[in-house]
Protein backbone atom coordinates (compact mmCIF):
# COMPACT_ATOMS: atom_id res chain seq x y z
CA UNK A 1 0.00 0.00 0.00
CA UNK A 2 1.30 3.45 -0.90
CA UNK A 3 1.74 6.22 1.64
CA UNK A 4 -1.16 8.05 0.01
CA UNK A 5 -3.47 5.04 0.24
CA UNK A 6 -2.49 4.49 3.87
CA UNK A 7 -3.28 8.10 4.63
CA UNK A 8 -6.70 7.83 2.98
CA UNK A 9 -7.51 4.55 4.72
CA UNK A 10 -6.49 5.89 8.13
CA UNK A 11 -9.76 7.72 8.53
CA UNK A 12 -8.08 11.13 8.23
CA UNK A 13 -10.23 14.16 7.55
CA UNK A 14 -8.21 14.79 4.39
CA UNK A 15 -10.27 14.70 1.18
CA UNK A 16 -11.02 11.22 -0.08
CA UNK A 17 -9.26 10.29 -3.35
CA UNK A 18 -11.60 8.54 -5.79
CA UNK A 19 -9.89 6.83 -8.70
CA UNK A 20 -12.03 6.78 -11.84
CA UNK A 21 -11.71 6.40 -15.59
CA UNK A 22 -12.80 9.02 -18.08
CA UNK A 23 -13.94 8.62 -21.69
CA UNK A 24 -12.26 11.74 -23.11
CA UNK A 25 -9.12 13.64 -22.15
CA UNK A 26 -9.50 16.85 -24.15
CA UNK A 27 -12.59 19.00 -24.52
CA UNK A 28 -13.20 22.29 -26.37
CA UNK A 29 -12.46 25.39 -24.30
CA UNK A 30 -14.40 28.64 -24.28
CA UNK A 31 -11.70 30.53 -22.40
CA UNK A 32 -9.82 33.27 -24.29
CA UNK A 33 -6.59 32.06 -25.84
CA UNK A 34 -7.33 28.37 -25.25
CA UNK A 35 -8.49 25.81 -27.78
CA UNK A 36 -8.68 22.73 -25.58
CA UNK A 37 -9.20 21.96 -21.89
CA UNK A 38 -7.51 19.19 -19.93
CA UNK A 39 -8.43 18.41 -16.31
CA UNK A 40 -6.71 15.36 -14.77
CA UNK A 41 -8.71 15.87 -11.55
CA UNK A 42 -12.22 16.93 -10.70
CA UNK A 43 -13.18 18.62 -7.44
CA UNK A 44 -10.35 20.06 -5.36
CA UNK A 45 -8.53 19.35 -2.10
CA UNK A 46 -7.58 23.00 -1.65
CA UNK A 47 -11.15 23.57 -0.41
CA UNK A 48 -11.14 27.33 -1.05
CA UNK A 49 -14.29 28.83 0.46
CA UNK A 50 -14.73 31.31 -2.39
CA UNK A 51 -14.25 28.80 -5.24
CA UNK A 52 -16.52 29.21 -8.27
CA UNK A 53 -15.99 25.64 -9.53
CA UNK A 54 -18.79 24.04 -7.45
CA UNK A 55 -21.26 26.24 -9.31
CA UNK A 56 -19.80 25.25 -12.68
CA UNK A 57 -19.73 21.55 -11.79
CA UNK A 58 -23.07 21.62 -9.93
CA UNK A 59 -21.53 20.28 -6.74
CA UNK A 60 -23.08 21.27 -3.41
CA UNK A 61 -20.63 23.87 -2.00
CA UNK A 62 -20.70 22.19 1.42
CA UNK A 63 -19.24 19.07 -0.24
CA UNK A 64 -16.40 20.99 -1.89
CA UNK A 65 -13.03 19.84 -0.57
CA UNK A 66 -14.31 16.56 0.86
CA UNK A 67 -13.25 14.43 -2.11
CA UNK A 68 -11.13 14.52 -5.26
CA UNK A 69 -11.62 12.41 -8.36
CA UNK A 70 -8.44 11.30 -10.14
CA UNK A 71 -8.85 10.34 -13.81
CA UNK A 72 -6.35 7.53 -13.76
CA UNK A 73 -6.51 6.73 -17.50
CA UNK A 74 -6.25 10.30 -18.76
CA UNK A 75 -2.58 10.18 -19.86
CA UNK A 76 -3.29 7.17 -22.09
CA UNK A 77 -6.37 8.85 -23.63
CA UNK A 78 -4.44 12.06 -24.13
CA UNK A 79 -1.73 10.26 -26.11
CA UNK A 80 -4.44 9.00 -28.49
CA UNK A 81 -6.19 12.35 -28.87
CA UNK A 82 -3.28 14.76 -29.31
CA UNK A 83 -2.48 13.77 -32.92
CA UNK A 84 -5.98 14.74 -34.05
CA UNK A 85 -6.83 17.61 -31.67
CA UNK A 86 -4.62 20.63 -32.25
CA UNK A 87 -4.30 23.95 -30.46
CA UNK A 88 -3.32 25.48 -27.14
CA UNK A 89 -4.18 23.21 -24.22
CA UNK A 90 -5.45 24.76 -20.99
CA UNK A 91 -4.36 22.48 -18.17
CA UNK A 92 -6.53 22.72 -15.07
CA UNK A 93 -9.27 24.99 -16.43
CA UNK A 94 -11.81 23.86 -13.81
CA UNK A 95 -9.84 22.40 -10.89
CA UNK A 96 -6.19 22.62 -9.92
CA UNK A 97 -3.91 20.23 -11.85
CA UNK A 98 -1.50 20.10 -8.89
CA UNK A 99 -3.74 18.59 -6.25
CA UNK A 100 -1.92 17.23 -3.17
CA UNK A 101 -2.56 13.74 -4.61
CA UNK A 102 -0.57 14.72 -7.72
CA UNK A 103 2.65 14.37 -5.72
CA UNK A 104 2.15 10.60 -5.90
CA UNK A 105 -0.32 9.92 -8.69
CA UNK A 106 1.57 12.16 -11.18
CA UNK A 107 -1.34 12.35 -13.64
CA UNK A 108 -0.50 15.93 -14.56
CA UNK A 109 3.17 15.10 -15.05
CA UNK A 110 2.33 12.12 -17.25
CA UNK A 111 0.03 14.34 -19.33
CA UNK A 112 2.83 16.88 -19.74
CA UNK A 113 5.11 14.08 -20.91
CA UNK A 114 2.61 13.22 -23.65
CA UNK A 115 2.34 16.87 -24.66
CA UNK A 116 6.13 17.18 -24.89
CA UNK A 117 6.18 14.18 -27.25
CA UNK A 118 3.39 15.71 -29.34
CA UNK A 119 4.96 19.18 -29.49
CA UNK A 120 1.93 20.73 -27.82
CA UNK A 121 1.54 24.22 -26.36
CA UNK A 122 0.16 24.53 -22.84
CA UNK A 123 -1.01 27.14 -20.41
CA UNK A 124 -1.79 26.10 -16.86
CA UNK A 125 -3.05 27.73 -13.68
CA UNK A 126 -2.32 26.44 -10.20
CA UNK A 127 -2.25 27.38 -6.55
CA UNK A 128 0.53 24.89 -5.78
CA UNK A 129 4.30 25.09 -5.71
CA UNK A 130 4.37 21.46 -6.88
CA UNK A 131 4.49 22.82 -10.43
CA UNK A 132 8.22 23.44 -9.89
CA UNK A 133 8.74 19.67 -10.00
CA UNK A 134 7.81 19.74 -13.69
CA UNK A 135 10.13 22.54 -14.84
CA UNK A 136 12.14 19.95 -16.77
CA UNK A 137 9.09 19.16 -18.92
CA UNK A 138 7.78 22.71 -19.25
CA UNK A 139 11.11 23.89 -20.67
CA UNK A 140 10.89 21.21 -23.39
CA UNK A 141 7.46 22.20 -24.63
CA UNK A 142 6.78 24.07 -27.85
CA UNK A 143 5.24 26.83 -25.72
CA UNK A 144 4.44 26.84 -22.01
CA UNK A 145 2.83 29.43 -19.77
CA UNK A 146 2.24 29.03 -16.04
CA UNK A 147 -0.09 31.10 -13.88
CA UNK A 148 0.08 30.97 -10.10
CA UNK A 149 -2.78 32.30 -7.98
CA UNK A 150 -2.50 34.63 -4.97
CA UNK A 151 -4.81 36.93 -3.08
CA UNK A 152 -2.32 37.77 -0.32
CA UNK A 153 1.36 37.25 0.45
CA UNK A 154 0.65 36.51 4.13
CA UNK A 155 0.38 32.80 4.93
CA UNK A 156 -1.92 33.22 7.93
CA UNK A 157 -4.39 35.37 6.00
CA UNK A 158 -4.47 32.97 3.04
CA UNK A 159 -5.32 30.09 5.38
CA UNK A 160 -8.63 31.73 6.34
CA UNK A 161 -10.24 30.86 3.01
CA UNK A 162 -7.70 28.44 1.48
CA UNK A 163 -7.24 25.78 4.20
CA UNK A 164 -5.93 23.05 1.90
CA UNK A 165 -3.69 25.09 -0.40
CA UNK A 166 0.07 25.58 -0.12
CA UNK A 167 0.89 28.92 1.59
CA UNK A 168 1.74 32.01 -0.47
CA UNK A 169 5.36 31.91 0.73
CA UNK A 170 5.84 28.64 -1.16
CA UNK A 171 4.02 29.98 -4.21
CA UNK A 172 6.27 33.05 -4.32
CA UNK A 173 9.32 30.79 -4.35
CA UNK A 174 7.71 28.80 -7.16
CA UNK A 175 7.18 31.94 -9.25
CA UNK A 176 10.84 32.88 -8.83
CA UNK A 177 11.97 29.37 -9.79
CA UNK A 178 9.82 29.38 -12.93
CA UNK A 179 11.05 32.84 -13.93
CA UNK A 180 14.66 31.75 -13.38
CA UNK A 181 14.02 28.74 -15.65
CA UNK A 182 12.91 31.02 -18.46
CA UNK A 183 9.28 29.89 -18.43
CA UNK A 184 6.55 32.41 -19.16
CA UNK A 185 4.85 33.14 -15.84
CA UNK A 186 1.97 35.32 -14.76
CA UNK A 187 0.26 35.84 -11.42
CA UNK A 188 -3.49 35.52 -11.12
CA UNK A 189 -4.21 37.98 -8.32
CA UNK A 190 -7.64 37.09 -7.08
CA UNK A 191 -10.14 37.06 -5.91
CA UNK A 192 -9.55 40.37 -4.14
CA UNK A 193 -11.03 39.86 -0.66
CA UNK A 194 -11.51 42.37 2.20
CA UNK A 195 -9.17 41.83 5.20
CA UNK A 196 -7.17 39.36 3.08
CA UNK A 197 -5.85 41.15 0.01
CA UNK A 198 -5.68 44.56 1.65
CA UNK A 199 -3.78 43.16 4.67
CA UNK A 200 -0.19 44.42 4.20
CA UNK A 201 -1.00 45.43 0.63
CA UNK A 202 2.42 47.04 0.13
CA UNK A 203 4.02 43.75 1.10
CA UNK A 204 1.99 41.91 -1.53
CA UNK A 205 3.01 44.39 -4.23
CA UNK A 206 6.69 44.28 -3.27
CA UNK A 207 6.68 40.49 -3.09
CA UNK A 208 5.31 40.21 -6.61
CA UNK A 209 7.73 42.77 -8.01
CA UNK A 210 10.66 40.91 -6.43
CA UNK A 211 9.71 37.70 -8.27
CA UNK A 212 10.30 39.48 -11.62
CA UNK A 213 7.02 38.04 -12.92
CA UNK A 214 6.09 39.49 -16.29
CA UNK A 215 2.36 40.11 -15.82
CA UNK A 216 -0.47 40.09 -13.28
CA UNK A 217 -4.15 39.42 -13.92
CA UNK A 218 -6.52 40.87 -11.30
CA UNK A 219 -9.94 39.47 -10.43
CA UNK A 220 -12.38 40.85 -7.88
CA UNK A 221 -14.62 38.66 -5.73
CA UNK A 222 -17.86 37.75 -7.44
CA UNK A 223 -20.31 36.52 -4.82
CA UNK A 224 -22.45 33.56 -5.85
CA UNK A 225 -25.59 32.54 -3.91
CA UNK A 226 -24.65 31.50 -0.39
CA UNK A 227 -20.96 32.37 -0.82
CA UNK A 228 -21.00 35.37 1.52
CA UNK A 229 -22.55 33.27 4.27
CA UNK A 230 -19.95 30.49 3.85
CA UNK A 231 -17.11 32.99 3.84
CA UNK A 232 -18.46 34.65 6.97
CA UNK A 233 -18.67 31.26 8.68
CA UNK A 234 -15.04 30.52 7.78
CA UNK A 235 -14.00 33.96 8.98
CA UNK A 236 -15.89 33.48 12.24
CA UNK A 237 -14.05 30.21 12.85
CA UNK A 238 -10.55 31.16 11.74
CA UNK A 239 -10.30 34.93 12.13
CA UNK A 240 -13.20 36.22 14.28
CA UNK A 241 -11.49 39.54 15.03
CA UNK A 242 -11.82 40.61 11.39
CA UNK A 243 -15.34 39.29 10.76
CA UNK A 244 -17.13 42.62 11.19
CA UNK A 245 -14.68 44.38 8.89
CA UNK A 246 -15.02 41.67 6.27
CA UNK A 247 -18.82 41.77 6.29
CA UNK A 248 -18.92 45.56 6.10
CA UNK A 249 -16.76 45.65 2.94
CA UNK A 250 -17.46 42.45 1.02
CA UNK A 251 -20.37 44.07 -0.86
CA UNK A 252 -18.76 47.52 -1.13
CA UNK A 253 -17.76 48.41 -4.69
CA UNK A 254 -15.66 51.28 -3.37
CA UNK A 255 -13.40 48.81 -1.56
CA UNK A 256 -12.72 46.84 -4.74
CA UNK A 257 -12.25 49.93 -6.88
CA UNK A 258 -9.77 51.43 -4.40
CA UNK A 259 -7.75 48.25 -3.97
CA UNK A 260 -7.67 47.38 -7.67
CA UNK A 261 -6.70 50.94 -8.60
CA UNK A 262 -3.85 50.87 -6.07
CA UNK A 263 -2.65 47.46 -7.27
CA UNK A 264 -2.68 48.50 -10.92
CA UNK A 265 -0.76 51.70 -10.25
CA UNK A 266 1.81 50.14 -7.92
CA UNK A 267 2.46 47.02 -9.98
CA UNK A 268 2.72 49.04 -13.21
CA UNK A 269 5.23 51.34 -11.51
CA UNK A 270 7.17 48.18 -10.67
CA UNK A 271 7.42 47.20 -14.32
CA UNK A 272 4.61 44.61 -14.37
CA UNK A 273 1.92 44.50 -17.05
CA UNK A 274 -1.50 44.44 -15.33
CA UNK A 275 -4.75 43.29 -16.93
CA UNK A 276 -8.26 42.56 -15.71
CA UNK A 277 -9.32 38.92 -15.54
CA UNK A 278 -11.87 37.81 -18.14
Amino acid sequence: MSDLDAFIDSGSSAPKIIRKECSTALSPSRLPGLDLALNPYTRCAHACTYCYAPYIMRVAPREWGTSVQAKVNIPRLLARELPRKKGVVGLGTVTDPYQPAEAELMLTRRCLEEMVRAGSSVTLLTKSDLVVRDIDLLTKMASAEVGITFNTSIDARAAVFEPGAPPPSKRLRAVRALVDAGIGVYVFLGPVIPTITDFHLDGLVNSLIETRVRSVMIDRLNLRPGMKERMSAAMRERSPSTLDEFESMVDDDRFYNDVVTYLKRSLTDGGIVVVDAF
